[in-house]
């Protein structure tokens, strides 16, 4: 690689926007556009196989695997991050559910002064995406290039699941992406063919030829003349260089590496910087602050029927059937997530819900990668395919997440060295609200899981145990077992013109600093009810229009 090449748009990050971004942006011939990725080509069988995502989590050739700073509200735990590396991002290893949020959330978003962020502004970008054929028209699109089918396993766990939910008061919802989100049902996965629908995949399947991608090269810092963006400082096998950019500079590096960008760059809280000899640039205080994730609560029983929980695909023989079926004839349970259903639930009524809560029909627990051969790993040699580093007990698991948590942490640098590992702070179950949600949700599940249709199926409650009965005693155990949802976004939040801790505008673009943008999760104005994956891309999507110059699509 030559030293200076210049493109008219550099993109640094080929995550879940950077993909989709870069392949809208080369459909004008005339533009050249440059994607930065600091991982490989994404390419690999655990990758497009759906159940291969436990392999993938760990892997350090996929896997970030980024960690909290202790947690108070967790009795000082760390909460272990995964985050994609290589082409597609962190939608190489998600559990590729499509859930494109709730559209009070968006109207919630115009309502924050941010014109033209309504749902029914972003419903065109939601269909454009998207090719969902099995679902109404007036929500879904049916030719975008994200594939979406309902998720495969829809086994009697999941079912039951379904049933005793409804049995506790939930209605059934075949279309979370619909007229309406609450109720309960079966879900879309980013699925087709059998294979994982990763933004690499479903947007960068042909390789525009003005599109040039270059792997395993991190950047570094931006290039600023003043207060614009001219460029990236970048590192490819221990050799740095630069590349200038004709038009802008667009960061979707995702909730913990573009805030640490922008910083590095001179772009962040001016007394932040002064600690790390950083020239500030602009003075942003927005830049890191307000980060925002899902606390997760998984809430796990023992199931009476062994033979109904995955984890029996972990003995060798069946392991060998899962991947020679999926091998020849992309069928079968790895075809699939190995979760299907979820709840969406209001706690005092309406159309917003307070949680989102999975059934998964096994229990996963923590085992050292590495650790060495025991009788587990000659006995189960096939929990490589179900997860990495880790053995799946038999058993249920309901991963509930808080939606709305009323907590905000941050995003940090450790030092000026880009090699460095950003402090990440969710600060989870760091405020009585969302302790209060969090007990309020076990019992929830509780309740569902006492209903009939669960009769013969769910067993004693291993965690967070059945001894903890009271508000207090629920609360008290919470901080041992919360998890992340895996959801952090807001770290370089879209915000009003009013609006002080707001890092960019409604156009992505970085106050007070010319040529330079930012499009990924980092800028959500503040938490959605959903997965954020359907969101990131749709960012993508309205970023592309909006650096084209073209009109938005008429409302709907």
């Amino acid at each position: 690689m030559k030293q200076q090449q210049r493109y008219d748009y550099i993109i640094a990050g080929a995550g879940s926007a950077g993909c989709a971004l870069a392949a809208r942006l080369c459909e004008d011939a005339d533009v050249s556009v440059c994607l930065i990725e600091a991982g490989g080509n994404g390419n690999s069988l655990f990758v497009r196989m759906p159940a291969g995502n436990g392999f993938i989590f760990g892997n350090p050739k996929f896997d970030w695997g980024y960690e909290s700073i202790p947690q108070p509200g967790l009795d000082g735990r760390k909460i272990y991050y995964p985050r994609g590396k290589g082409l597609g991002g962190t939608s190489l290893l998600n559990g590729l559910v499509y859930m494109r949020g709730n559209c009070q959330d968006f109207d919630r978003w115009r309502a924050m002064g941010i014109p033209g962020w309504g749902y029914d502004d972003l419903l065109p970008y939601f269909k454009k995406l998207e090719s969902a054929p099995h679902h109404d028209r007036r929500y879904h699109g049916h030719d975008g290039p994200l594939k979406v089918t309902p998720a495969v396993n829809y086994e009697p766990v999941n079912q039951a699941y379904v049933e005793a939910a409804m049995q506790a008061g939930a209605r059934h919802n075949d279309d979370f992406n619909g007229a309406t989100q609450v109720g309960v049902g079966r879900f879309d996965a980013m699925v087709h063919n059998g294979q994982r629908q990763s933004t690499g995949a479903a947007y960068l399947k042909r390789r525009p030829a003005n599109l040039t991608i270059l792997t395993h090269t991190r950047v570094r810092k931006i290039e600023m003349r003043g207060q614009r963006a001219v460029g990236v400082q970048i590192e490819s096998q221990g050799r740095g260089e630069s590349i200038s950019v004709e038009r802008e500079v667009i960061s979707c590096l995702g909730a913990f590496e573009s805030p640490k960008l922008l910083m590095l760059s001179g772009i962040g809280p001016a007394r932040h910087l002064a600690g790390f000899d950083i020239p500030v640039v602009m003075d942003l205080p927005g830049v890191g602050s307000d980060l925002q994730d899902h606390p997760n609560i998984p809430l796990t029983f023992r199931i009476r029927d062994e033979s109904l929980s995955y984890s029996r695909y972990q003995r060798l023989d069946r392991a060998l059937w899962l991947g020679l079926r999926y091998l020849l004839t992309r069928e079968g349970p790895a075809s699939g997530t190995f979760w299907s259903s979820a709840l969406f639930h209001a706690f005092d009524g309406g159309e917003l819900p307070d949680v989102e809560a999975y059934c998964v029909p096994m229990v996963v627990r923590e085992e050292a990668a590495g650790a060495g051969w025991n009788i587990q790993n000659l006995l189960n040699p096939g929990k490589a395919v179900i997860a990495r580093g880790k053995i799946a007990a038999p058993g249920i698991q309901f991963d509930t997440n808080l939606l709305r948590p009323a907590a905000r942490g941050s995003v940090r640098l450790t030092s000026a060295n880009a090699d460095d590992r950003p402090l990440i702070d969710p600060a989870f179950l760091g405020n009585e609200r969302d302790v209060a949600d969090a007990v309020r949700a076990v019992e929830l599940m509780r309740d569902i899981t006492a209903q009939v249709a669960f009769d013969g199926i769910v067993g004693e409650e291993i965690a967070i145990g059945a001894q903890a009965r009271s508000k207090a005693e629920i609360a008290n155990a919470l901080r041992q077992h919360v998890t992340t949802g895996h959801h952090p976004v807001s770290s370089c939040r879209i915000g009003a013109d009013s609006d002080p801790g707001a890092v960019l505008d409604d156009q992505f673009r970085v106050r007070g600093v010319e040529a330079l943008r930012v499009v990924d999760a980092s800028a959500f104005p503040d938490q959605i009810s959903g997965n954020p994956s359907a969101a990131i891309i749709m960012m993508a999507e309205r970023a592309a229009d909006f650096l084209a110059g073209n009109p938005p699509p008429a409302s709907e």
